[in-house]
């Protein structure tokens, strides 16, 4: 790899690069979380910038003034935005599906602190989460999301012109499907305990004695519980078709910043 001289060019080119990738590893899975440390993630950012920036061409124009370079900079920072918050897609809606069960489990008074997203979150969504994290990480999909990182800067030049507006339609599509896929992973659980509820209100109308919330509190965690051991693994089913599918979704993006 030959490095060029040191000029204005590359050194305004080396900056949009950095942009673009800082912006990308502040939002991908696993490394952006709120738990790894900000000097890891600054410095994988700059190791990845300086490999993506030896095999770059020179900048056709060099920006006038501070003022276009800072808004070049800021061009390049929401495309790895952009990038980078479409793999979180599948993180957002198992989480947001275990919260779901926790809360119709009873589950809610018993919420954890999560240090990854710092927010407070039932049993059930740190376990999907983790769930997921672990798929992503198992089916080795962080590779090529990252060599995609790589693919933007030929896809997308440093620099050029990139249509932000049209790849946030396409996110904004693609954003929608979260609820969906919240909804199907969260359904068999819920669904049970929902049956379980109407269940409990007749046997409270034919037996009013009974004490029927003393009963059906944890009678309706003993079912969950059940329901999540049974259904977790149609639910890692359903998280790694929808994690091999966001390699798709990425590119789409990028095809539409193009």
């Amino acid at each position: 790899m030959t490095w060029p001289l040191l000029d204005t060019a590359v050194l305004v080119l080396f900056l949009l690069v950095l942009a673009r990738t800082t912006a990308f590893f502040a939002v991908f899975p696993v490394l952006g979380d709120a738990t790894v440390p900000v000097r890891i993630k600054a410095g994988a950012a700059a190791v990845v910038s300086v490999l993506v920036f030896g095999s770059l061409p020179p900048l056709a124009q060099v920006p006038a003034s501070g003022l276009a370079l800072g808004l070049m900079m800021a061009r390049e920072a929401l495309a790895g935005l952009l990038l980078g918050t479409v793999v979180r897609f599948v993180f957002m809606a198992a989480q947001f599906a275990g919260q779901a069960i926790g809360v119709q489990m009873g589950l809610a008074a018993a919420s954890l602190y999560d240090p990854s997203t710092r927010e407070t979150v039932t049993v059930s969504g740190r376990l999907y989460h983790l769930l997921a994290v672990l798929l992503f990480l198992g089916l080795d999909l962080h590779h090529p999301f990252l060599a995609g990182l790589g693919t933007s800067f030929r896809v997308l030049p440093a620099g050029g012109d990139i249509l932000v507006g049209a790849g946030a339609v396409q996110w904004t599509r693609l954003s929608a499907q979260v609820l969906l896929l919240a909804l199907r992973l969260s359904l068999p659980v819920v669904g049970t305990l929902l049956v379980l509820d109407v269940a409990l209100g007749f046997l409270a109308r034919i037996v009013p004695q009974m004490n029927i919330f003393l009963v059906g509190f944890p009678l309706k965690i003993g079912v969950g519980i059940a329901a999540l051991a049974l259904g977790v693994g149609a639910g890692g089913r359903l998280l790694r078709d929808a994690l091999e599918r966001l390699v798709m979704d990425f590119h789409s993006v990028m095809s539409w910043m193009a």
